[in-house]
């Protein structure tokens, strides 16, 4: 909604419900599209041009799908900071201030890590260092930081829990995380040696075939996790700060 004040000054006002639903089913939109277009357009050969089926491939680090989430965590990230302005501004308990400063580094961090591929990185080079050879049935980056990112999920049910009463949010939460623990439960199987075989024996289909739809499915569940923590801080945002207006002064 726009009006001007007394002063001259243009206001936006916007509607929090109705743009949280739009943000949400825009990126959900924008998910089941990646999903379809890497179907067709790469899997089912709908353009005859290399490139063209790259660009739409979901499972690799330069398409499309990889800019998109790449893109939609920072924005996590930046909403995260937000709250914790907010949370500095409002002279809110120092342990929230830092509860908040830890959610927005690691959404930045996932951010970093999404762009820069920085875990498979991380587990190649500790493989290397191990000689090639390392004692563990899935990828190596698991290893690693599987503990990592279990106990910063169990801080973000534990802490976001307690900094959103309301039931909708929680809901949210949890079902971010879940997405999470899904796609890192998927990725688990994927690293293992003969992780598709049943699934291969179930439903005939080749090895290629079933690595590349569940990583396509995978990278799906994580972008969804993804749009859930978004809107659920962009309602935050929108709850603690009140009123979002936008000025423009008039010359």
């Amino acid at each position: 909604m726009k009006g001007t004040t007394s002063d001259g000054s243009t206001v936006f006002t916007v509607d929090t419900g109705r743009f949280l639903w739009a943000v949400f089913l825009s990126c959900l939109i924008i998910e089941l599209a990646l999903v379809y277009l890497d179907l067709t357009v790469n899997w089912l050969r709908w353009s005859e041009y290399g490139s063209i089926q790259r660009l739409f491939n979901t499972t690799r680090e330069d398409g499309l799908a990889s800019w998109f989430a790449v893109t939609q965590t920072a924005f996590v990230a930046l909403t995260a900071w937000i709250l914790w302005a907010i949370t500095r501004k409002q002279v809110l308990s120092y342990p929230r201030q830092i509860g908040w400063f830890i959610v927005a580094f690691f959404f930045t961090y996932m951010a970093v890590d999404d762009g820069a591929v920085v875990h498979e990185r991380l587990g190649s080079a500790f493989k290397a260092s191990q000689g090639g050879q390392v004692d563990f049935m899935s990828y190596p980056w698991q290893l690693l930081l599987a503990p990592v990112f279990a106990t910063m999920g169990l801080f973000l049910v534990v802490f976001l829990r307690r900094e959103m009463p309301r039931s909708s949010d929680r809901v949210r939460i949890m079902g971010a995380i879940t997405c999470f623990a899904v796609a890192m439960y998927m990725d688990f199987i994927e690293g293992m040696d003969g992780g598709y075989e049943r699934l291969i024996e179930i439903f005939g289909w080749t090895d290629e075939t079933i690595r590349h739809f569940a990583k396509s499915l995978e990278e799906f569940i994580e972008m969804l996790g993804m749009t859930l923590f978004l809107i659920t801080f962009l309602g935050q945002i929108a709850h603690r700060a009140k009123e979002i207006t936008v000025r423009f002064k008039q010359q």
